[in-house]
């Protein structure tokens, strides 16, 4: 019998691996210590970043700043639900985390072990898959959604849906619309009920670290009056990061930012 040729190399496949794993990878100086945006993603498909910091000599503290469980109550998960804070435990359990307010944490001496790094990093994969415990439902368009498409369709644009941005350090981070033009106008609409502070945080950071790398980016972040109640520091934030930050119907505003993009 003919052997089959196949291009199943055992090292091409090693060092294809390597290769895109060491892409994947990313470290930057911060002026407390380190970020690291790891391979390994999250629910949503973002790279998970660990922020790690030297508080004490020969101790290194590796934390997720809140990211992970802000997510997940981001996503419409409530974290404070009995079976969702049970997972959470057992996994913290499980490798050793540590827990802040939403915040999860290690201490791990110093030079840091990458086995260790590496459980830290997958631990918060698990926690964050456990959106699947919120029953998973289709979005439709809502209002502000109906709104903001119906102001594109106004002025001719072709805005894109669900387009993925890139930072200095999360990648492929997705928005609800991209309008392009000279200046390209990200929106974002917040459709969390409740406490939105930990949301406008996460989107404080990431608007800060795509403009690292696309500093003419103009954000828009929308809000519903109806359902949302903007807290002073929510508010200071969206209006300190964004071009725009204001309530969907306010679309002579939406005009405004969109004319201004095109100057």
């Amino acid at each position: 019998m003919t052997p089959v040729n196949t291009p199943l190399d055992p090292e091409q496949l090693r060092g294809s691996l390597m290769s895109f794993w060491g892409d994947a990878l990313s470290v930057e100086r911060t002026r407390q210590g380190l970020a690291v945006a790891m391979p390994q993603t999250g629910a949503d498909g973002w790279q998970l970043v660990l922020e790690i910091t030297e508080p004490t000599p020969g101790m290194a503290r590796v934390s997720d700043a809140g990211r992970t469980l802000g997510g997940l109550a981001a996503s419409g998960q409530n974290i404070e639900a009995d079976a969702v804070a049970h997972y959470v435990a057992e996994i913290a359990r499980q490798s050793h985390l540590e827990q802040e307010g939403w915040e999860l944490f290690r201490w791990l001496p110093l030079p840091l072990d990458p086995v260790e790094v590496h459980v830290f990093t997958e631990a918060l994969s698990s926690i964050s898959h456990l959106s699947v415990l919120h029953e998973p439902t289709l979005r439709t368009l809502d209002v502000a959604d109906q709104t903001l498409r119906r102001v594109f369709a106004e002025r001719g644009i072709d805005a894109r849906p669900g387009a993925c941005l890139s930072g200095k350090t999360e990648k492929n981070v997705r928005v609800d619309y991209l309008v392009p033009s000279q200046r390209a106008v990200a929106f974002q609409i917040l459709r969390r009920r409740g406490r939105l502070l930990p949301v406008m945080e996460q989107w404080g950071y990431r608007w800060h670290d795509i403009r690292q790398i696309t500093p003419s980016l103009m954000p828009v972040m929308l809000y519903d009056p109806a359902k949302q109640e903007i807290d002073d520091a929510s508010r200071a934030i969206g209006e300190d990061v964004c071009a725009l930050f204001c309530a969907f119907d306010e679309t002579s505003r939406i005009h405004e930012v969109l004319e201004e993009a095109n100057r």
